[in-house]
C-alpha cells in the first residue's frame, strides 16, 4: 500500500507543474477553438493533455502507455492513437492557438524596441520513413542532407522569435508530386505504391484542407498564408526570415505588401541582378560571382574601413527576370559575408530593407538558426518523425504538430 500511495504522490508531483502550465496557456480554450469533439469515453481536455503529457513521461506515447507511468494518461495506448487519427479537430490551428498564448506573455515582457524585432522564420525538414509501404502520401523526397530521395515527407514549419524565445507555430507535410514527368524519369516506382489515398472528404474539413495542402499547394503558397493566418491569430512581426531554399522574387513580392521585411540567403546560382550606380540607377545586369569579381577591385580600401572582417562588403540590387523591366523588380541590399568554413568562398544575405547596415542584417539573419535548433530537438526529444508510423496521413500530420505544441 505505501509503494502504490508513494508512486500516487510521485505522479502528482509531475502533474502539478503541467497542469499550472496549461491553466497558464488557457489550454482548454485553445482546443475549444481548434473544433475538437468528442462524444464519449475521456473528454477531448483529458485525451490531448495525455497526449502533451506523454512526450515528457517517456520517449513517445507508446513508450509511456506501456511503462509504469501509464496510469498518468486518460486512456488505453490504442485510444490515444484513435484519437490521434481522428478528423473532427484541427491540430494545426491548436498549435497555433497555444502558441499565441505563450507569445503573450512574452510580449508583455519586451520593449517597444524589441517587440519592433520580431521575425517570423521558415524553414523545412524531411521526416524519413525507409520501411513505408502503405503510407498515405508517403513519396520520394529528395534529402539535401544525404543527397538523394527517400521515402518520407517534407515537414514545413514556421516559427516566431524575439531573438531570445522561439515558437515553433505549426508544421504541414508535404507530399512530392509522383504523377510528374520528371519524376517518372528519375524513379522507377512510387515510394508507396500499396497507399490507399483518402477520398471523398468533404472540402471544408481539415482532413481535406491538409492533403490539398500536401499535393497541389506550393511551399510559397503555403508560406503566404501561413503569415496572414499568423497575424489574423495575434502575432506581430517586423520581419520574415528564410534560407535559400525559398528566397525567391516572386515570393519577396508577395510577402513586402503584408508590411514586412524580408532576410535570408541567397544561392550563388544562374540568376543576374541589376547593379545601380550612385544615382540608383540599373547599369549592369550580373550574376553573384561576377558582382563579386568587380567588388574586388577596390578591396582594399574596404577592408581599412570594415570593423568586422567577416563582412566583405554590401551592395544595392534591383532583383529581375530577364522578361521583367528594372522598374518591376525588387530593391535589395546584398551583404556578402565569408564562409567560415572556407575563407576563399562566400555567402550573400539579401534584405529588402535598405536602411539596415551590414551587421544589422547578419545579425537578424543569424536568428534563422533557431528554427534548425529547434527541428533537431523536436526530433530528438519530443517525437518528431518517429512517434507515429500510421499509415494514416490524419495521424502523422497531427503528431507532427503534437511536437510542436510540446515545444512551445
Amino acid at each position: 500500500m505505501s509503494i502504490l500511495q508513494n508512486y500516487s504522490e510521485k505522479s502528482q508531483s509531475f502533474l502539478n507543474p503541467l497542469c499550472k502550465l496549461f491553466k497558464k496557456l488557457q489550454l482548454k480554450r485553445c482546443i475549444a477553438r481548434a473544433g475538437f469533439k468528442k462524444k464519449r469515453g475521456p473528454s477531448v481536455n483529458d485525451m490531448i493533455i495525455g497526449a502533451i503529457s506523454s512526450g515528457f513521461i517517456a520517449e513517445n506515447l507508446h513508450v509511456a502507455s506501456n511503462s509504469s507511468a501509464g496510469n498518468l494518461l486518460p486512456a488505453c495506448e490504442s485510444s490515444m492513437y484513435r484519437f490521434m487519427e481522428g478528423t473532427n479537430g484541427n491540430w494545426e490551428q491548436l498549435s497555433l492557438n497555444i502558441a499565441h498564448e505563450s507569445y503573450k506573455n512574452i510580449d508583455t515582457l519586451n520593449s517597444n524596441r524589441e517587440k519592433s524585432r520580431y521575425c517570423f522564420v521558415f524553414d523545412d525538414s524531411v521526416l524519413e520513413y525507409p520501411k513505408a509501404k502503405k503510407m498515405e502520401l508517403c513519396t520520394w523526397t529528395f534529402d539535401h542532407n544525404e543527397g538523394c530521395s527517400v521515402r518520407g515527407y517534407s515537414c514545413l514549419q514556421m516559427g516566431w522569435t524575439d531573438g531570445e524565445s522561439y515558437l515553433p507555430l505549426g508544421a504541414k507535410l508535404l507530399a512530392s508530386d509522383e504523377d510528374s514527368e520528371s519524376f517518372k524519369k528519375t524513379h522507377k516506382q512510387k515510394a508507396c505504391p500499396e497507399a490507399i489515398r483518402k477520398t471523398g472528404l468533404d472540402k471544408r474539413t481539415h482532413a481535406s484542407q491538409i492533403r490539398t495542402e500536401a499535393q497541389e499547394r506550393s511551399k510559397p503558397d503555403l508560406v503566404i498564408s501561413w503569415i496572414k493566418q499568423a497575424m489574423k491569430n495575434g502575432f506581430k512581426a517586423s520581419f520574415v526570415l528564410f534560407d535559400s531554399w525559398f528566397n525567391y522574387e516572386s515570393l519577396l513580392k508577395n510577402i513586402t505588401p503584408l508590411g514586412l521585411k524580408v532576410i535570408g540567403m541567397l544561392k550563388q546560382d544562374h540568376r543576374k541582378y541589376y547593379l545601380l550606380n550612385n544615382r540608383g540607377h540599373a547599369t549592369e545586369y550580373r550574376t553573384l560571382q561576377s558582382i563579386a569579381e568587380k567588388m574586388k577591385v577596390n578591396s582594399s580600401k574596404r577592408k581599412a574601413k570594415k570593423i568586422n572582417n567577416a563582412i566583405l562588403f554590401s551592395v544595392t540590387v534591383v532583383a529581375a527576370t530577364a522578361n521583367e523591366k528594372v522598374s518591376e523588380g525588387i530593391k535589395l541590399k546584398l551583404v556578402f559575408v565569408r564562409n567560415r568554413n572556407n575563407p576563399d568562398e562566400f555567402v550573400v544575405i539579401s534584405s529588402t530593407d535598405l536602411t539596415l547596415t551590414d551587421e544589422q542584417i547578419v545579425k537578424y539573419y543569424s536568428r534563422r538558426w533557431k528554427i534548425e535548433v529547434n527541428f533537431e530537438n523536436q526530433k530528438q526529444y519530443l517525437g518528431l518523425g518517429s512517434e507515429s508510423i500510421s499509415v494514416k496521413f490524419d495521424n502523422l500530420a497531427a503528431f507532427a504538430n503534437l511536437s510542436c505544441v510540446r515545444a512551445s
